[in-house]
């Protein structure tokens, strides 16, 4: 019995070793940047959840497209944070011609996730820059492509961009 046991707990051993060994590797942040973290979070919550009060309970229009609405929320973030989000069109046709891949940047990150790639990143100018497939389910395609696209298949993806300065000043809480 007591060999049987050492047995069981050699190779217990091992196992708990080898699920150690597996486990991610912890990376910690400075209390500054959780706390940044934690305010853009709060800044992306809290403009989502006005902005969909605002535009979709008021019972005298109709309501708008998401992905509009979430312009407005880019537009509030970007002016508390310095940033720079927006969409781009990848695999479909734009939905609005601010969508359209225009300049070097956008065009290098759309031929990016086109080639069924989810991310995006580069460092430039002081910025960071994350391109970030978004895919279109077939509630999003009914608008976004055609019925004939719809029934070739492969997936079809939007682009999110959001472009974050590496150096910026630090704002006082409001």
């Amino acid at each position: 019995m007591v060999r049987g046991f050492s047995i069981f707990g050699f190779f217990s051993f091992i196992y708990i070793g080898a699920c150690l060994a597996s486990e991610p590797e912890l990376k910690r942040i400075t209390v500054d940047e959780a706390r940044a973290r934690v305010k853009l979070l709060e800044s992306v919550y809290l403009s989502t959840l006005q902005n969909m009060h605002r535009r979709y309970f008021d019972g005298n229009e109709r309501a708008p497209v998401p992905s509009k609405v979430m312009e407005e929320v880019f537009r509030r973030v970007d002016y508390d944070h310095g940033t720079k989000s927006r969409w781009i069109a990848v695999n479909t046709p734009a939905m609005h011609p601010d969508h359209e891949p225009k300049d070097e940047l956008s065009k290098a990150i759309a031929k990016h996730l086109k080639s069924n790639l989810t991310r995006f990143e580069r460092i430039s100018d002081e910025r960071f820059i994350s391109g970030r497939s978004i895919t279109l389910f077939a509630s999003c395609q009914k608008c976004h492509v055609s019925a004939l696209t719809q029934q070739n298949g492969g997936r079809k993806v939007a682009g999110l961009v959001i472009e974050l300065p590496l150096v910026y000043k630090v704002a006082r809480d409001r």
